[in-house]
């Protein structure tokens, strides 16, 4: 039990260092100059890749070949639906709590999904490399070590540590919900596959939907839809369907080998 935690600690510090020595480095690169998206989104992969190399190198997450031979694509069009699902609910909630994200990581949030390869560093390794450390290293280390009865300590805990490492409220909370569904789908599979899939559904969505309407970045969603509060709730409101058929789908179906 203390080693789960203790390797856990290590993995989410070694994260973590990995993306501040790259930012640190960027940094001391571009000090004469001003830091242009590009620089955020090499910074982004470079981080990205480091983490993903060394979790495969010290075999701290296993690879999903087991799950994957089972062809489970059925499943996994049902994870696509719940993150779809997902995005406009949580939207809706976190603005309806009032939090935005600070004025900085927008502009970085704007500067990366305005750029063609930010999809790279978004869209395609971010997950692999979150995926990764937080379900194939930290969550597996966590399961492994407590009792059945603690597996649900051991989601929360790391969804916990997923959103605090994006260093933001409205990310952070966004993060800390996808972690739970996150966690759920790995304990019902040991597999990080259909965790890539939501994530990679979830940042896709996001990424294109900026690209498709920058526009609407600074605005609610109550503004985008043109101060229709009714509108905005019948999307939300179709949204949850997707997202609980979606669930009901996955309730049963994630399993190992499924």
């Amino acid at each position: 039990m203390k080693k789960a935690i203790t390797d856990s600690l290590l993995y989410v510090l070694l994260f973590a260092a990995i993306q501040i020595a790259v930012g640190i480095v960027a940094q001391l690169i571009c000090q004469t100059k001003d830091v242009s998206p590009i620089a955020t989104i090499v910074c982004s992969i470079v981080s990205s890749v480091l983490a993903i190399a060394l979790f495969a190198w010290r075999k701290w997450t296993p690879m999903p070949n087991h799950y994957i031979s089972q062809r489970p694509w059925f499943t996994l069009f049902w994870v696509i639906c719940l993150a779809g699902g997902s995005v406009m609910p949580m939207t809706f909630a976190i603005e309806q709590a009032g939090i935005d994200m600070p004025e900085g990581y927008a502009k970085l949030f704007k500067g990366i999904m305005s750029h063609d390869s930010g999809f790279l560093a978004v869209g395609v390794l971010a997950p692999i490399a979150e995926e990764m450390v937080f379900r194939g290293a930290i969550l597996r280390r966590l399961l492994d070590a407590l009792d059945v009865r603690w597996h649900w300590a051991a989601i929360v805990v790391t969804a916990a540590l997923f959103g605090a490492i994006h260093l933001n409220m409205a990310q952070g909370i966004n993060a800390f919900v996808m972690g739970l569904l996150l966690g759920w789908m790995y304990m019902r599979t040991r597999s990080i596959v259909p965790g890539l899939v939501f994530h990679f559904t979830n940042n896709t969505i996001a990424f294109f939907s900026y690209r498709l309407f920058p526009y609407a970045a600074d605005k609610t969603l109550v503004e985008f839809y043109g101060g229709n509060i009714n509108n905005v709730l019948m999307a939300v409101a179709f949204s949850l369907m997707i997202f609980g058929a979606a669930l009901y789908q996955l309730s049963f179906r994630l399993q190992r080998g499924r």
